[in-house]
């Protein structure tokens, strides 16, 4: 949805801009999108008038042709709102992706979810693993008790937060203690194994060393 701003807060933005403030400053000073502020300077400068245009904005209701195609698109062509938002503009159907996400929500009942990743295998990979499976179909939980599992991981010793998940309640926005970021942290690969009874010591893989097949066995 397009946030409209009133008139007088448009014309004070324009007389911080011809004072000498910056875009940037503006747009926290009056609380506007700092590409809002730059749209109304541009048009300031080319004598366009700042006031509301009539008609603008795109329509919050989805016409017919619009629900059919979304609802034929749910479980075809998989694609996200913005996507479909596209698709629909291409159709000469303008409308913004809340409001296909809307209709998807409250009239169809779809939920969105994350695509799910999945390791990329080759025929011969594929082949492998099910012979695997089927060699191992009937063994029993005493057959299980005698494997060994291993595996590798690198671990960052200076791991960037996840800056949208770790968010900060304050009022104050200078009292957050900021998170030290290294550019290029250091890494630590390991490799370990376990058993049904018991695990290994980890052990530490040399910097730049490559894990083969020779290396396991040493």
């Amino acid at each position: 949805m397009v946030k409209e701003h009133p008139i007088q807060k448009r014309n004070m933005a324009i007389g911080m801009l011809k004072g000498g403030m910056t875009q940037s400053c503006v747009s926290k000073e009056i609380g506007a999108n700092i590409r809002t502020i730059r749209r109304w300077w541009e048009n300031h400068m080319k004598g366009i008038a700042l006031d509301n245009t009539p008609g603008r904005g795109r329509n919050k209701s989805l016409p017919k042709i619009a629900k059919i195609i979304i609802s034929k698109s749910l479980n075809k062509k998989q694609q996200s709102t913005r996507k479909l938002t596209q698709r629909l503009k291409r159709n000469g159907i303008t409308v913004s992706h809340m409001t296909v996400q809307r209709y998807l929500k409250t009239t169809i009942g779809a939920k969105s979810y994350k695509r799910p990743l999945m390791p990329r295998l080759s025929p011969k990979q594929k082949e492998n693993r099910l012979t695997f499976c089927k060699e191992r179909l009937k063994w029993t939980v005493e057959d299980w008790r005698r494997v060994l599992f291993s595996d590798e991981s690198p671990f960052e010793v200076f791991h960037t937060r996840n800056r949208q998940n770790d968010r900060i309640w304050t009022r104050d926005r200078t009292s957050i203690t900021p998170h030290q970021k290294v550019k290029f942290p250091s890494k630590l690969h390991v490799w370990g194994l376990m058993s049904y009874t018991a695990l290994s010591d980890l052990h530490i893989i040399p910097q730049g060393r490559t894990v083969t097949t020779e290396y396991y066995i040493e």
